[in-house]
């Protein structure tokens, strides 16, 4: 049996039913394991406007009562746009003053990428691992919960959490400037060094990124839209020769078939896909912090909108105070990371690059 941390996250519980989703089709949303049904929300917008038709010659001068008609219809286009607008504002303001009132009623939906040790159904059908577990101490802390959670695809999570789809983002997601662009982070929960999944034996004598680009005849493998993507163009290895896959199953897949020739991953999940596939002839580099001469340790932490900076402010107060206390390391400990793997940097600080 495939382990569930190699499994795609477009796979999903249905009714106590394992399904598979196409990840070709979009991104899942629920159904969403134990925790809820899915409950799709994405924002619509209503686009307005007007065609003036031509009325012959440029020397055509409308009457009166046709003069009076345009002004009428300019002044109902400006209205209908302004209350469009309006109530876009109002949409966005509900959702921002909403979301503590929704934490400590219903529960936040949260969505999540199907990858151990940060969030991941276990061989009960249950969501488990470090971020989900994180998540919900600090919401119980806040008297808030969890109402609904569902994979999701890595490149749907951003979009989904920015138009409403769902609350937050708990799916180990590394803060980088560019994405501080258009979430808000909390502060991290865990800072983690850089690792290659190698063949056994690593016949071609790979230890970081940069010993990928030295030879030109070499791909890596990473998860598209990843970290490691942007880490790789650091180190100097060309566009083509980065295969970018869309779940880490295809990953260890396309690594065991020879397309690829290192598989970009954390630290962590070195570890975890080596213990799962104990025979699957293949091994894990030094872990390593140096891209490009600079140190990259990545710090992950959850993703919220804009808009719900007040929420985060309260949630950071809880996360704080949690990372670090014995409650925290045992649930880092018990997904197979460890006390080395504690933030030592500020989500500021790692959203200044």
């Amino acid at each position: 049996m495939q382990p569930q941390f190699l499994q795609s996250p477009g796979f999903h519980q249905r009714r106590g039913q394992l399904g598979r989703h196409d990840w070709r089709a979009g991104p899942v949303v629920g159904p969403r394991g134990r925790l809820g049904d899915s409950r799709g929300r994405g924002l619509t917008a209503e686009r307005t406007g007007a065609s003036r038709a031509v009325r012959g010659s440029p020397h055509f001068r409308p009457n009166r009562e046709e003069t009076m008609k345009d002004q009428t219809t300019r002044r109902t286009l400006l209205a209908t746009s302004l209350g469009l607008g309006l109530a876009a504002a109002s949409l966005g303001g509900a959702l921002a003053q909403g979301l503590m009132e929704k934490a400590t009623g219903e529960g936040l939906d949260v969505a999540f990428y199907n990858f151990q040790p940060y969030a991941y159904m276990d061989d009960t059908g249950n969501l488990t691992g470090t971020d989900v577990e994180i998540l919900r101490t600090v919401l119980e802390r806040m008297g808030g919960s969890i109402a609904d959670a569902g994979a999701t695809e890595w490149g749907a999570l951003i979009p989904g959490v920015k138009t409403g789809r769902f609350d937050v983002v708990a799916a180990g997601m590394f803060v980088t400037p560019k994405r501080c662009a258009e979430v808000m982070f909390s502060e991290p929960t865990f800072g983690i060094q850089n690792a290659l999944l190698l063949v056994e034996g690593n016949p071609h004598g790979l230890s970081n990124y940069e010993s990928v680009a030295a030879n030109p005849e070499l791909k890596l493998g990473a998860v598209s839209g990843a970290a490691q993507v942007d880490y790789a163009k650091l180190a100097g290895i060309a566009e083509s020769n980065i295969v970018q896959l869309p779940d880490n199953a295809t990953g260890v897949a396309a690594l065991q078939a020879g397309r690829i020739h290192a598989y970009a991953v954390s630290a962590p999940g070195v570890r975890q896909v080596l213990a799962a596939l104990p025979d699957a002839g293949l091994e894990g580099g030094e872990p390593f912090i140096d891209v490009a001469g600079v140190p990259h340790v990545s710090h992950g932490a959850f993703a919220f909108r804009k808009s719900d900076a007040d929420f985060v402010a309260a949630f950071n107060a809880e996360l704080v105070a949690f990372v670090g206390t014995p409650e925290h390391i045992a649930i880092m400990e018990k997904h197979g990371m460890t006390v080395d793997e504690l933030p030592v940097r500020s989500t500021a600080d790692l959203c200044e690059g």
